[in-house]
Formats: C-alpha cells, sequence, structure tokens
C-alpha cells in the first residue's frame, strides 16, 4: 500500500503565502502568515520569537564576539547579521518537517511578514507556484524522491 502524500495546495492574489506553525526548541508553538520566497537561502523569524520558543543565542548583541553560530549576509540594500537556529518543526498544512534552519533576523516592517520561508525548508517539499492563476502547491518530498 502506498502512503498517502501530503499537500498543501492554495490560492494568492499578488504574493504566495501559507498558515504556518513553527514549533520550538521549548516546545512553544507560534502560528504566522508566512511568506514562500524560493530564493531565500533560510526561514527567517524575528529574534524576539525565537527567544520565546527556546532559542536564547538569537538575543545576542555582542557585537565584538559574535556566537559561533552568527551568520553574516548581503542583501539587495546592505549588510545584515542573524544567529541560525535549528526549528524543531515546521508545519505547514499536513506538511511536517523537523530541524529546519531558520535565521533570527528582524525583517523591515515594510515586508509586512514576519516569516519567511526559504530553501532550507523548500528542499523538503515540490513546489509549484503560478503567478498567472495565483496558485501555489507543496508536496511533501519523500527521500527517495
Amino acid at each position: 500500500m502506498i502512503p498517502p502524500t501530503a499537500v498543501v495546495e492554495r490560492c494568492f492574489s499578488k504574493y504566495p503565502t501559507v498558515f504556518t506553525r513553527l514549533r520550538g526548541r521549548n516546545d512553544t508553538a507560534m502560528e504566522y502568515q508566512a511568506l514562500i520566497a524560493p530564493t531565500a537561502d533560510y526561514c527567517v523569524l524575528p529574534k524576539v520569537d525565537a527567544f520565546n520558543m527556546g532559542y536564547p543565542e538569537a538575543a545576542s548583541v555582542d557585537t565584538r564576539v559574535p556566537a559561533p553560530n552568527t551568520l553574516t549576509f548581503a542583501s539587495h540594500n546592505s549588510y545584515g547579521r542573524g544567529t541560525l537556529i535549528k526549528m524543531a518543526q515546521v508545519d505547514v498544512g499536513s506538511i511536517s518537517v523537523k530541524d529546519v534552519e531558520f535565521l533570527a533576523f528582524d525583517l523591515l516592517q515594510t515586508v509586512g511578514y514576519d516569516v519567511i520561508l526559504g530553501r532550507s525548508l523548500l528542499r523538503h517539499v515540490r513546489l509549484e507556484l503560478d503567478f498567472v492563476e495565483g496558485r501555489l502547491r507543496m508536496e511533501r518530498v519523500t527521500p527517495s524522491q
């Protein structure tokens, strides 16, 4: 018997977004309307939320001696620094993925989203985006695919 496949299908108007539940190291769960960004290397989460979910290293502000899991990156308008953490579990609809890398970084308010789902999560799913029709489809990829 073939096991059922976890699939999420959704319509969107301007940007592809999905309802996401994140479960942290201390088993705290938080829910977001997250932007899907296939061009982002990592998923992104606000520092204060990462701290509240059991990642105290995300609140570090020491610029002279950064934590070993600090990541410096270049964006389209500046350089940034965030803490790389492993989210215990990420749920998108019926799709569930454990140990997903997130960057604890405070996005600008003009972005309009607190959480971005990047390739650190998307490599575990097959993603189809149709901007003309305004549809997205995510399907959990089994390790053999």
